[in-house]
């Protein structure tokens, strides 16, 4: 605080001590109170007498300042001033931080600057008012101190400094502004109420939820047309949050999609900042915040964000899910596959080819999986799909999942010496009464389960598969889908002594394997400590953490490999699946309220459907959230790049589902590929 308490005190008289005790009292808000003490007893503030209210005065006016450089309270105590008790006041702070007449203005704190402007402008020397702001915001670089000159310069005209008065038409909303979010969720595309709702949150200080609404807005699925109006509103809240020196919250990764996929709208809010409005509230904005928000429009009209971040100057995918086949010969409760309303299919070798050597050469790819839904056992060329993998030498590594029961000798034969980098079983069953309870009995039994998984595991160690086995398992620890069908629920262990013995059968199973090795491969069976299974139980999630590693071999590169038990806790493997069920209602929304958007933008995907759709999700059984199909495209790289990515992502970033997939999945906070199940 830059109080003025050297100043030396004059005599007191009554009314000063009045004035004074009324000031200590209430502060700021009591000077028109203080002052018509002064007035009716017949002094002035020019009167020597009376410097100790000025003073008192001036060391709130500076303790406002500094808690708001826009404080309307000062503002009032400026106008109620006339020119000589003005200048009278602009004297005293002078000599209070100059007392030998010399000084440089940039060594004085905001406020006190801020205040003087203030006393001149009052006195009435408006050009010197604003000529002292100029020479100090030269001076000071902070956003806020420009922020504050805006502000101080609107006030001086009587325009309040808030973003309201930036608003450059209005939006046509006539209704009550409680009603919005009601309206909204009835009509997700309804433009102006997204508008209407934006600005009153922003004039109420919310700008993050604000922006939030404006970039929702720009994403739904509506002709350019439709959002005109979003760009002016956009380069309102931009000069504002830039001017307060906020732009970072303007750039989240929701808006910056949103842009991306709308640069007609990016490039309105340029043009209109090229060329604003000649209003007093936008002439007061500083000249650089223009610019410097007219120049992030412009990037966005000129060079749109691609929806895959580029790594190596090539488009980045985390994971691509490469469907080669949607067959599948197995009934499980918990998967909507036996709902699939897809044709089945499968991709031709040579088209499968194609696009493994496109994913090498033109995208960089963090790692592949050779399914969505289907079992890619089933695919009738899968040996030689292994093989050429194989021979590529990929920059990634590629895996699949296979439900099991596909593990006949045939399959085994075509994986032998041919594995992926990593092989996962949906093994999920602990008993046949499990096995029951949530699979078709037509392909086999428990028994028949466990000896081909068994078979497999056996054959990746005495190998020395370069390459581990992941075996899958639910389990109902308290933190299941609730919503699951109660007999699929109880199917699986629901203790830690049950996943304990079912642990401790695999671990049997990797013994006798160990038994029977190849000395060279180094095969060891592991048993894991019953503390560690129970942790592994109860902190099981759908991050998939806490392995129970059963069996280690030494590979033919020399590198060590291993099976192990990956618990997860039961849910379904999409909510299409409870759309089906007849005791769930699954809700859908086009707009998730609470902010909720698909995981797989935060890690972008490519989901290649054995349809030749294109998507950005492995759980889109039906490819019904796809931006176009490998005809349409002149390459995976060309697609990615494409405009269509852009909107789907722009539209998912935001809670905009428009498929009926991502309804369902973004309907509520129940979602699978959302924050709860990762």
């Amino acid at each position: 605080m830059n109080r003025v308490a050297s100043l030396s005190p004059a005599v007191v008289v009554d009314p000063v001590a009045a004035a004074l005790a009324v000031l200590e009292a209430a502060g700021i808000q009591a000077t028109e109170s203080a002052l018509a003490i002064l007035r009716d007893r017949g002094v002035s503030l020019c009167d020597d007498g009376a410097q100790p209210v000025v003073v008192e005065l001036l060391c709130h006016v500076l303790e406002a300042l500094e808690a708001d450089p826009a404080a309307l309270a000062v503002h009032r105590f400026y106008a109620m001033l006339d020119q000589a008790s003005a200048e009278t006041a602009h004297n005293l702070l002078l000599l209070a931080n100059f007392p030998n007449g010399e000084g440089v203005l940039a060594e004085l704190p905001d406020a006190t600057v801020l205040c003087l402007a203030g006393l001149i402008n009052a006195a009435g020397r408006g050009a010197d008012a604003d000529a002292l702001l100029e020479t100090a915001k030269a001076e000071r670089p902070s956003p806020r101190f420009k922020s504050a000159v805006r502000a101080t310069r609107l006030r001086f005209l009587g325009l309040a400094p808030g973003i309201g008065a930036l608003w450059t038409a209005p939006c046509g909303f006539g209704g009550a502004i409680e009603d919005l979010p009601a309206i909204i969720e009835a009509n997700p595309l309804e433009i102006v109420a997204h508008r209407a709702l934006a600005r009153h949150l922003a004039e109420a200080g919310q700008f993050d939820r604000s922006l939030a609404i404006l970039a929702r807005a720009i994403a739904l699925p509506v002709a350019d047309d439709a959002r005109r109006g979003l760009a002016a509103d956009l380069a309102v809240m931009a000069v504002h949050l830039c001017g307060d020196g906020k732009s970072a919250s303007f750039g989240t990764e929701s808006m910056v999609f949103a842009l991306a996929a709308a640069p007609r709208v990016a490039a309105e809010a340029a043009a209109l900042l090229a060329a604003p409005p000649g209003s007093a509230e936008w002439r007061s904005i500083d000249a650089d915040v223009l610019k410097e928000v007219r120049g992030y429009f412009e990037h966005f009209r000129d060079t749109p964000r691609p929806a895959y971040p580029a790594v190596g100057g090539r488009p980045h995918i985390d994971i691509v899910w490469l469907e080669i086949t949607n067959f599948c010969n197995q009934k499980c409760g918990f998967c909507p596959d036996m709902h699939r309303e897809d044709a089945r299919q499968w991709l031709p070798l040579e088209q499968v080819k194609q696009i493994i050597d496109q994913l090498a050469t033109t995208v960089h790819v963090g790692s592949m999986q050779l399914n969505a839904y289907g079992e890619p056992l089933l695919h009738p060329n899968i040996a030689e799909i292994l093989a050429y993998i194989r021979k590529k030498a990929l920059p990634f590594p590629t895996f699949f999942t296979t439900h099991g029961m596909t593990l006949v000798e045939k399959k085994l034969a075509q994986l032998s010496h041919n594995y992926p980098t990593g092989i996962a079983v949906s093994l999920h069953n602990d008993s046949q009464q499990s096995y029951a309870a949530t699979r078709s009995a037509k392909i086999g039994d428990y028994d028949t389960l466990v000896d081909r998984v068994s078979a497999l595991l056996a054959q990746m160690a005495h190998e020395g598969a370069p390459g581990h086995l992941r075996l899958y398992q639910m389990v109902s620890n308290g933190a299941e889908d609730k919503r699951v069908d109660p007999r699929v629920r109880g199917a699986f262990p629901d203790s830690p002594d049950r996943m304990m013995r079912h642990v401790r059968k695999w671990e049997n199973i990797a013994a006798k394997i160990a038994a029977g090795a190849p000395a060279d491969r180094r095969v060891k069976a592991l048993t894991n400590q019953p503390e560690m299974i129970e942790a592994s139980f109860f902190g099981a999630s759908h991050g998939d953490q806490g392995h129970l590693p059963v069996l280690k071999w030494r590979d033919v590169d020399g590198k060590d490999q291993f099976a192990f038990i990956s618990p997860r806790p039961v849910g379904t493997y999409a909510n299409l699946l409870l759309e089906h069920h007849p005791d769930w209602s699954v809700g859908r929304r086009m707009i998730n309220a609470d902010g909720n958007r698909c995981g797989f933008v935060q890690k972008p995907s490519l989901a290649i459907f054995a349809t030749g759709k294109l998507g950005i999700c492995c759980l889109d059984m039906d490819s019904t959230a796809t931006f176009g199909s490998l005809s349409d495209f002149d390459g995976i790289r060309a697609a990615v790049e494409s405009p269509q990515a852009r909107k789907i992502f722009a539209e998912l970033a935001n809670g905009v589902a428009t498929s009926k997939g991502c309804q369902i999945c973004l309907a509520g906070n129940d979602q699978i590929c959302g924050p709860r199940y990762g």
